[in-house]
């Protein structure tokens, strides 16, 4: 009940008190009137196309990323990667084509494949932008094997996870494991309260909503905010530590104080 109340509170709070937006013509809006929260608008409409993922040839930060490229305006880290490797955790498609699989880390394979977690890994939920065959975008979040619209190809995608929005099953996605009833293991930390990164979309606008080290917060809490705003349908990226943003005057770090390097990114074009 008291977890409850305070997300209610925060959400009260985020909607109600008067918000630092700052909109200049580039079809985002970034909105910060709750300490920690951090709401980033993007019109699919006019900026759909400038909306795709980046994948480093190595771990680098969001920062670097964004202070490198003078064509983006806005970089966040993206999906799941092993910190001592490098190696993929997540699907990436680009253009088309997949750039970042899974598949690329064997020991994730192998360990998965001896848990029996291996498909529910593979199948984490990805944010998806779609086109038809008159090049018209569309925007979508599904698991990764959801078959695709007739009619429409996936240009690009990123995976992460857990779908939290309008439904959530951690064990399906392998972020918890169960045994007789109990918890037995937990990825992410999703069952603690820790910094996040969340796609919603709702109609034709992607949100971008970032929970630093001052306002954590658990899956379920996710959940829960994602139900009050309304939202079509929401996931995660990686967080915790990984959860960093660079916009315009803008740099998010995570409780590090640091951002840390990652592996795969969602840009946006200028």
């Amino acid at each position: 009940m008291k977890k409850i109340l305070i997300l209610t509170f925060i959400f009260l709070l985020a909607m109600s008190a008067p918000a630092i937006a700052k909109k200049v013509d580039d079809g985002i809006t970034m909105e910060h009137s709750t300490e920690g929260i951090y709401i980033f608008k993007m019109d699919t409409k006019k900026i759909g196309n400038k909306i795709k993922p980046y994948v480093a040839e190595k771990l680098t930060t969001v920062s670097d990323v964004y202070k490198n490229n003078e064509n983006y305006t806005l970089v966040a880290n993206g999906g799941f990667f092993d910190i001592l490797t490098g190696d993929a955790v997540s699907y990436v498609t680009i253009d088309g084509k997949v750039t970042e699989t899974p598949f690329s880390n064997m020991k994730l394979i192998q360990n998965a494949g001896r848990t029996n977690r291996l498909e529910a890994i593979l199948n984490r939920a990805e944010f998806r932008i779609l086109e038809d065959g008159k090049g018209k975008l569309s925007f979508d979040i599904d698991n990764h094997f959801a078959p695709v619209e007739d009619g429409k190809t996936i240009k690009h995608s990123l995976q992460g996870g857990p779908f939290v929005y309008p439904s959530m099953n951690l064990e399906k996605e392998s972020f918890i494991k169960k045994e007789n009833n109990r918890i037995t293991m937990q990825s992410a930390d999703v069952l603690k309260r820790r910094e996040r990164t969340v796609l919603g979309l709702k109609n034709e606008i992607l949100y971008l909503i970032i929970f630093t080290n001052q306002n954590k917060v658990t899956m379920g809490e996710i959940r829960d905010f994602c139900k009050k705003m309304k939202f079509d349908k929401a996931m995660a990226l990686d967080g915790g530590a990984s959860t960093s943003v660079n916009y315009r005057d803008v740099e998010i770090y995570s409780n590090t104080g640091l951002q840390r390097r990652v592996k795969s990114f969602l840009i946006v074009e200028k």
